[in-house]
């Protein structure tokens, strides 16, 4: 099983559109397309929908968005477009609502143009503009990168990510260890065997719950969707990008 890492760093490419759905009326109905096309994740502050959904089937509950480039009260024709469309979390699209494009010599930043790993970095569950870039600075402020919501679910992650990513490995060598031991004692200890094979039991059953809590973040959701409204469908598969972050793990 693919898993999200500790943390999503800025892509250092833009997010880049497989899908050439049909034309809607609706643009919900490009949803299946924007969750692969965006990797299940808000290209604004990197939270992914296992940050809300915890490894749930999230498709209904409201954490995700479809954000649109060019606002509905701005110019309504271009609600329908699907490269008007773009994936985001609840906590981004209502941060900007109304934010124009440009504003006092700056522009807001369409990570599907510019690649997000040129005008942010992860400095610990922040998401900091680069130093002296105007552009980065107004895109972080209309879109509130760092609302302490989506602080919180960043460190989440990172805790228990790292956390059980740790344990694993440590009880890993503790078992084996046992294992050795007890191969030893089976024929010349029979309580000491006993009591080797009671520690393995409760070893391998903190290993199952560490595994357990990894699965909370999937890097594709249970309910990712196997079709969508391209009439001939791209590879469901995530954008390179984020693929490259991702961990395998046996559940």
């Amino acid at each position: 099983m693919k898993i999200l890492s500790p943390q999503t760093l800025p892509p250092k490419e833009p997010a880049r559109r497989r899908h050439r759905p049909r034309p809607a009326k609706g643009w919900s109905r490009y949803r299946p397309c924007l969750r692969w096309d965006f990797g299940f994740t808000c290209p604004f502050c990197l939270l992914h929908e296992a940050d809300f959904y915890g490894g749930q089937p999230g498709e209904g509950l409201g954490g995700t968005t479809v954000e649109h480039w060019i606002p509905r009260s701005t110019d309504p024709e271009h609600q329908d477009e699907y490269e008007n469309c773009l994936y985001a979390c609840r906590f981004c699209n209502r941060s900007r609502s109304a934010t124009p494009l440009w504003g006092d010599g700056v522009r807001l930043l369409d990570p599907t143009r510019v690649a997000w790993g040129d005008h942010f970095a992860a400095a610990g569950e922040f998401l900091a503009p680069a130093p002296g870039d105007a552009d980065a600075t107004y895109t972080h402020r209309a879109y509130e990168l760092d609302d302490p919501r989506k602080v919180v679910r960043r460190r989440l992650r990172r805790e228990v990510v790292t956390d059980r990513l740790a344990l694993l490995q440590f009880l890993g060598g503790e078992i084996e260890a046992l294992l050795n031991l007890a191969a030893v004692l089976r024929e010349r200890n029979a309580e000491a065997f006993g009591e080797a094979l009671w520690e393995i039991r409760q070893l391998w059953h903190e290993a199952r719950r560490a595994l357990k809590d990894l699965g909370r973040f999937p890097a594709i959701p249970s309910d990712a969707p196997e079709a969508c409204r391209c009439p001939e469908p791209p590879p469901f598969r995530l954008p390179p990008a984020l693929e490259a972050q991702t961990l395998e793990i046996d559940i």
